[in-house]
């Protein structure tokens, strides 16, 4: 690997914040059964497309108007207005702490284009997209998945950035990628929790956790990229996660994997109050 390769290491630290490392009592030995046994599963995952989360309806229409140069916000905002549950997470999204920016509330779909702009859009429609399927009960594993959501945010946020030199298709399709590898990590999860449960709710170490992760997590994007149809530079950039080498990669790649390290840093930083204090 490259000596001024970035920390690679981004799911030890949302396992420690969700306290899975007090948790994880086994030996790596002791916990190869449930690791095997959730690797099979992801297995069965990747090759089987009806098992993966299925396709946002509006999802096509939507990709083809975010990559249309002339394609305005509005024009945007117009297509998410035909989903109401969509326009309401896109609402939500542009009120949360992360967007608004205004003491006044964003009530209207006209003003939260024009708060964030189209590239801002392009970040709230794919999280908007993602945010019904990432959603779900962590079990053993506690509040992982809301830490999960949280780092997915963050990365793609990041990714996005990294990436903005290569214009606005880049930008988006960094977003994207992000996303895409945390819904990976979601079905991750799903899978260590049913091997957990079936095996008396013994953790394996946290270690063996976050090495699947990091293993399937863009294994699994890349399959939902491909079921869902997405670009071939979008499932290259998932598949070269496992490169050993990323600064041989593609920019798209290199983006992600240093926006997912640099997410998981910022989290595990104490709140500004209590560095105040």
């Amino acid at each position: 690997m490259s000596h001024d390769a970035p920390p690679r290491d981004w799911a030890g630290p949302l396992l420690r914040l969700a306290g899975v490392d007090a948790a994880a009592l086994q030996s790596p030995e002791e916990g190869e059964p449930v690791i095997a046994a959730a690797a099979r599963a992801l297995a069965r995952f990747a090759e089987d497309p009806q098992r993966l989360p299925r396709r946002p309806q509006l999802l096509p229409h939507l990709l083809s108007t975010l990559n249309d140069e002339e394609a305005s916000s509005r024009d945007i905002a117009g297509i998410i207005a035909r989903d109401p549950a969509l326009a309401a997470n896109l609402l939500k999204l542009a009120n949360s702490a992360l967007y608004r920016s205004h003491a006044a509330p964003v009530e209207s779909l006209d003003r939260a284009v024009a708060m964030v702009g189209v590239d801002g859009l392009r970040h709230l429609v794919a999280v908007a997209l993602m945010q019904p399927v990432m959603k779900m009960d962590g079990g053993v594993f506690g509040r992982l998945p809301d830490l999960i959501w949280d780092h997915t945010q963050r990365t793609a946020l990041i990714a996005a950035d990294a990436a903005r030199a290569g214009g606005r298709e880049d930008v988006f399709a960094a977003q994207l990628l992000a996303l895409l590898q945390g819904l990976g990590a979601i079905v991750v999860v799903q899978a260590l929790r049913d091997a957990v449960d079936r095996n008396a709710g013994a953790l394996p170490a946290v270690d063996a956790l976050a090495e699947l992760l990091h293993r399937w997590s863009p294994s699994l994007g890349r399959a939902v990229a491909g079921a869902w149809g997405l670009s071939e530079r979008v499932m290259l950039a998932l598949h070269e996660q496992d490169v050993g080498d990323i600064a041989a990669a593609s920019g798209l790649a290199r983006a992600l994997s240093r926006a997912a390290p640099e997410a998981s840093r910022a989290m595990e930083l104490p709140p500004a109050s209590d560095v105040a204090a």
